[in-house]
């Protein structure tokens, strides 16, 4: 029987960390949890991996992660010691090929039914939650303006409304609908253009698909597949950078803020939100500023800065009273009500919460289902975190309304964690007639 080789390398990280066998062991569980993965590892698993043993993929993604979050470095997998075979690319392709190359090997692999799910299983990258330099399509290239044809203004216009009718349908079902069809759609169509468009004449084309592939990784945001998510967002900013497109690489990095500060990674999340906000300056409509600014407010919030956050707010709020059009303007209000709502909760500021999330409810069109569940979640939990039990019980019954036919995994996790939160409730008749309902909503 061959007897496993001590493993001096991960024993080094870990005496640079200074973490104990628990610990580290929690942090590996942690990371693997952003990844929807449940670990139960103690220090006893710790002490198998040093004398030798190997756990089975994902577990050293998780591992390489946990201590690069520790040592503030990147630590790849191999200096772990703990390096498997993998089926897909450690690193993203967008650092490694063109843009439009790039995309297409990441949505090659996202369309592999066992690369997708191996990048389905990869932690939130923090070292990625960074903002990349921005060149805006300038590196390299003739700085003055290239002249736009026609046939690459139509093409750029046929993405742009395959973009929204997309958006329209992860609005209304959520991201676990059509995303795959997306990036079929990517795959086939929008890359073939993309690669056979001029390089001196490509920056409409480049910028509509920089919207696109940015819409494709929210979609994996919402179904908390972080890694995948982080790949697309990246490649979406590339392609934004090659567009030199201000606006979408703000909008992109306001993504990525929304998804470090869903994680709990607060100081990413406002470092992110201020980078969108300083790319965007005064270039863009009032509605995308408006958002840039709200999610800057929350991620500062979270960070009890509260100066910065009511500053933002402020300034979101003025940003939606240039706009000209009102009617125009009701996801745009009803979007910064529930940024509002959120900034002031993280700023113990309940009542003022309520009236904001209420707002947001009251400026939502009707069609955009996932938002509005999402803020009736939050609603509902301020209202059980106050003691208003009945009154939170009501509004959960709303959720529950639209639950069977949103299919978002972010949903999902709010189902899951507000019906935790009330079984504490259940000798309440009101709580246990929600908690019958939603038990027979869930199937």
């Amino acid at each position: 029987m061959r007897k496993n080789t001590p493993n001096e390398a991960l024993r080094a990280l870990l005496g640079e960390a200074r973490w104990t066998g628990h610990s580290f062991a929690l942090a590996v569980n942690r990371v693997a949890l952003e990844a929807g993965v449940v670990l139960r590892y103690d220090r006893t698993a710790v002490a198998h991996w040093l004398s030798g043993s190997r756990p089975r993929p994902p577990v050293p993604e998780f591992v390489a992660q946990a201590l690069s979050r520790r040592l503030g470095r990147p630590v790849p997998v191999a200096d772990t010691g703990l390096r498997a075979a993998s089926a897909c690319p450690a690193e993203p392709a967008v650092d490694k090929a063109s843009a439009a190359s790039a995309l297409l090997q990441l949505i090659t692999a996202d369309l592999d039914p066992a690369c997708r799910s191996a990048l389905c299983r990869q932690p939130f990258r923090v070292e990625w939650a960074a903002t990349p330099a921005w060149t805006g399509g300038r590196a390299g290239r003739d700085p003055r303006p290239a002249r736009v044809c026609a046939v690459e203004r139509e093409t750029a216009e046929a993405i742009s409304a395959m973009r929204r009718a997309f958006a329209t349908a992860d609005q209304a079902f959520g991201g676990g609908h059509a995303r795959l069809a997306l990036a079929a759609y990517l795959a086939t169509d929008v890359t073939t253009w993309l690669l056979a468009c001029p390089e001196d004449n490509h920056r409409t084309l480049f910028g509509a698909t920089a919207a696109l592939t940015h819409l494709t990784g929210f979609m994996c945001f919402d179904n908390l597949h972080h890694n995948l998510a982080q790949r697309y967002y990246r490649a979406a900013l590339r392609l934004a950078d090659e567009a030199g497109d201000a606006t979408a690489h703000a909008l992109v990095l306001r993504g990525m803020s929304v998804q470090a500060w869903f994680l709990g990674h607060y100081r990413q999340a406002a470092c992110l939100a201020d980078a969108a906000v300083d790319r965007v300056g005064g270039r863009a409509a009032p509605g995308a500023r408006a958002a840039i600014l709200g999610q800057a407010a929350v991620a500062h919030a979270a960070l009890s800065h509260r100066g910065t956050a009511l500053s933002r707010l402020a300034e979101a709020e003025g940003c939606l009273d240039e706009a000209e059009e009102p009617p125009a303007q009701r996801t745009d209000r009803a979007d910064l009500a529930h940024l509002t709502g959120q900034a002031l909760v993280f700023l113990r500021a309940s009542h003022r919460a309520e009236t904001a999330l209420r707002d947001s409810l009251r400026h939502r069109p009707e069609a955009e289902r996932r938002s509005r569940m999402l803020t009736i979640h939050h609603l509902a939990d301020l209202q059980l975190r106050q003691g208003r039990l009945e009154q939170s019980c009501a509004t959960w019954h709303r959720f529950l309304d639209d639950y069977p036919r949103i299919h978002s995994a972010r949903v999902d996790l709010a189902f899951r964690t507000f019906r935790r939160k009330l079984s504490a409730h259940r000798d309440n008749t009101t709580a246990r007639d929600a908690l019958h309902r939603a038990a027979r909503v869930a199937g």
